[in-house]
């Protein structure tokens, strides 16, 4: 028991003395080795050290990570919403453009008629319909009558039919009830165009035909001819293009042939369209 207490005092005395060299080394900055005594402290501690050097480091990684992302995300979204602007943009000024060619067109056509023109919008299209006919935004308060033919950017569309105030509704050419008198452009051959009403997929996508019917079995004629209007009917002025030939039939021992003619205008798609101011009446008594 005595030396235990021995012990005891010899503990006593150390454990202050050595406190306070630790704290005497810990508060000098002048640079020398570490005494054992500083060595078995930082030994001590070090592992301590890492531990919480490491869990700082992964939690600012996973704090900054998470922050990054947040923005990340932000970013993103903005990114999307202004892309989605400039592609709506984008798709506002092609339609401009394609418009823009397509009155191009019917303007250069304008240009060479000697009638008046009046420039519609097609408002309503019904293709499923019996009777092929489009309308059009122009009635009789803007000087279209019956008969009248209507063009398209690439061809003849039809004739008007009825007409009220602020509307009119077009008589297609594929229409069956629709009958125009037409020349082969290259060899003047004369035939009638009437219409068939029968879709095809002789180009991209179904289009409605029509049919040359009354051409002379010895008539000059063969596949993708020009057909375009005589002007002998007294409706439609001549040289109105509407399409070319295709499936030519000829009767060994018929007088006429007869083919398909695909149109030039896509009557499915046709926005805009000029009427051509022309009274038929007037045109027959000029002609007489």
């Amino acid at each position: 028991m005595s030396w235990f207490t021995g012990k005891k005092k010899v503990l006593n005395f150390l454990i202050p003395v050595l406190v306070a060299l630790i704290f005497f080394s810990l508060s000098t900055h002048t640079a020398r080795r570490a005494a054992w005594y500083e060595s078995a402290l930082l030994n001590l501690l070090t592992p301590f050290d890492t531990v919480v050097a490491v869990i700082s480091g992964f939690t600012g990684s996973v704090w900054s990570g998470y922050v990054g992302l947040v923005g990340t995300e932000k970013e993103n979204k903005r990114l999307k919403a202004v892309n989605a602007a400039l592609e709506g943009r984008l798709n506002v000024a092609e339609e401009i453009r394609q418009e823009n060619e397509r009155l191009r067109s019917l303007l250069d056509y304008k240009n060479s008629v000697p009638y008046g023109t009046v420039l519609a919008k097609v408002i309503a299209n019904d293709p499923r319909s019996e009777f092929r006919s489009v309308t059009i935004d122009k009635g009789y308060k803007d000087g279209v009558d019956v008969l009248m033919p209507v063009i398209g950017p690439k061809g003849l569309v039809g004739r008007v039919g009825l007409v009220s105030s602020r509307t009119a509704q077009v008589l297609l050419i594929t229409d069956p009830n629709s009958a125009v008198d037409v020349v082969i452009q290259r060899s003047r051959a004369r035939g009638l165009l009437v219409g068939a009403a029968r879709k095809t997929e002789i180009k991209a996508g179904s289009i409605f035909l029509t049919r040359l019917e009354y051409l002379r079995r010895v008539s000059d004629v063969k596949e993708d001819d020009v057909v375009v209007t005589s002007g002998f009917d007294q409706i439609y002025p001549a040289g109105i293009p509407i399409g070319t030939l295709h499936d030519v039939i000829s009767s060994r021992y018929g007088v006429f042939q007869e083919a398909d003619v695909v149109p030039f205008e896509d009557f499915v798609s046709t926005q805009e369209v000029i009427v051509l101011l022309k009274n038929p009446d007037l045109a027959a008594g000029e002609g007489s």
